[in-house]
C-alpha cells in the first residue's frame, strides 16, 4: 500500500508524486517514515549525509524545488535560467533580478512556441529542453503549476522555488 496516497499499489508506484518517504520530527530526533516503518536516523555526521541523500532522492523523483542558498548559487554562476509566472502587473510591481516574467497562463503555449517566434515575443532565447529552468510566483502555487507543466512538456530540469517571491523580498528585497 502506498502510505502517502493509502491506495492499494506497489510502494513508489501510484504515480502521483508519491516517494513513500516522509520526513518527521520526533522527540528532537529526525526519522524517515518508509511505508508505516519508523526508522531512527543516524545522528552527527553520518545522519546530515543520511538527509542530504534522501532529499535529493526526494528531489529526483517527483519533488524538484530549489530552496533560497541554491537559488542564490545558481543564479551567481549563472547555472540556471529564472521565469517569474505571475501576472505581468505583479511582476512590474517587482521581481527577482534576471527573471523573465511569462504568466502562468501563456506558458504552455510560450513552450511549445518556435525559438524565433519565442525570441520575438519575450526578447529572449527559448529555453532548451536540458536547461536548468526555475520557476516561481508569489506564493509557490502557481510556480509549482509552472513545473509540473514545463516537466510534462519535456524541461527535465525544470524546478519550483519553493521559498517564491514572498521569501526573496523577505531576505533579499
Amino acid at each position: 500500500m502506498c502510505c502517502e496516497h493509502r491506495e492499494q499499489v506497489p510502494r513508489g508506484l501510484c504515480g502521483r508524486r508519491c516517494l513513500c518517504f516522509r520526513f518527521r520530527a520526533v522527540s528532537a530526533r529526525l526519522q524517515l517514515r518508509e511505508g508505516g516503518e519508523m526508522l531512527p536516523a543516524a545522528r552527527g555526521r553520518a545522519g546530515a549525509k543520511f538527509l542530504e541523500l534522501a532529499f535529493a532522492v526526494r528531489t529526483m523523483t517527483g519533488e524538484p524545488t530549489v530552496s533560497l542558498p541554491e537559488l542564490r548559487s545558481l543564479l551567481a554562476s549563472g547555472g540556471a535560467r529564472l521565469f517569474d509566472v505571475r501576472s505581468r502587473e505583479e511582476a512590474a510591481a517587482g521581481t527577482i533580478p534576471g527573471a523573465l516574467n511569462i504568466p502562468v497562463s501563456e506558458l504552455e503555449s510560450a513552450l511549445q512556441m518556435e525559438p524565433a517566434a519565442f525570441k520575438a515575443l519575450y526578447s529572449a532565447e527559448k529555453p532548451k529542453l536540458e536547461e536548468n529552468l526555475i520557476f516561481f510566483c508569489q506564493m509557490g502555487k502557481r510556480g509549482l503549476q509552472a513545473t509540473q507543466l514545463a516537466r510534462s512538456l519535456g524541461y527535465k530540469g525544470a524546478r519550483n522555488y519553493e521559498g517564491a517571491y514572498r521569501e526573496w523580498l523577505q531576505k533579499e528585497g
